[in-house]
């Protein structure tokens, strides 16, 4: 695998909430947060910014990190309703409280191709760190260089099971969607199998395989996911310019 040596130009836009809750998958009876997005959720925030459904053969590649002041558990009402017929009217059918946990103070840090600076600059629809209720703003949005680093500490981020195997480190496992097709119905477009790296609990990785950039400015070390990776699992570096 070659490593990309050239630094890359990116725009850095951070958004904030006062909570976000990303759910984790299988979990009903109570629902559980990750404490990092998957990519699905930022190609979600990415398509509201932009007023259309984007998709991974849109962005040449994308990188993030999350973090948060706390944890939390709040009780929640669902209700659920029924529709016999798609010309009847939706009616009450019965009502649940369930625990929900969920993010507190969440900053989520989005590195994207420089385009992309013009969108989050005037979004479209109604920017989400998850549920309705867990609206975000725009805090900043910079210009930036990210630069390719063999090793490091990172914290915040999902790392591909592939370099948590590579660098023997422990990290929360999820199997997880890249994004979601634009159907009624709507379907993975890939599932992968990510680490979660939380933001209080940093781990050292010794051999990034050409995963990791470092931000030029405030030096952080995040993971890039490729369009090609993104895509079909593959691993290039000619999508990266």
């Amino acid at each position: 695998m070659m490593e990309q040596k050239e630094a890359i130009s990116a725009v850095r836009i951070v958004l904030a909430a006062y909570t976000a809750s990303f759910r984790v998958p299988a979990f009903v009876g109570h629902q559980l947060t990750l404490t990092v997005p998957p990519i699905c959720t930022v190609f979600g925030l990415i398509s509201a910014a932009a007023g259309r459904w984007i998709m991974p053969d849109e962005i040449g590649w994308l990188a993030y990190r999350c973090t948060y002041e706390s944890k939390a558990t709040d009780l929640e009402a669902i209700f659920t309703v029924e529709r016999p017929r798609p010309a009847e009217s939706a009616r009450f059918v019965t009502r649940n409280v369930i625990q929900r946990e969920f993010l507190s103070m969440p900053n989520l840090t989005l590195y994207l191709p420089p385009e992309w600076e013009r969108v989050f600059r005037q979004p479209r629809y109604t920017l989400l760190l998850g549920r309705t209720q867990d609206v975000a703003a725009v805090m900043s949005i910079t210009l930036t260089d990210l630069n390719p680093v063999s090793a490091g500490t990172v914290s915040g981020v999902l790392l591909p099971f592939e370099l948590i195997a590579l660098n023997n480190v422990s990290a929360w496992l999820q199997r997880l969607p890249i994004a979601f097709t634009d159907e009624p119905q709507r379907r993975p477009t890939r599932m992968h199998l990510f680490g979660i790296v939380d933001a209080h609990h940093p781990t050292e990785l010794s051999n990034g395989n050409g995963w990791l950039v470092q931000d030029a400015q405030d030096k952080t070390i995040l993971v890039l996911y490729r369009k090609e990776w993104m895509l079909h699992g593959e691993r290039t570096v000619s999508e990266v310019r």
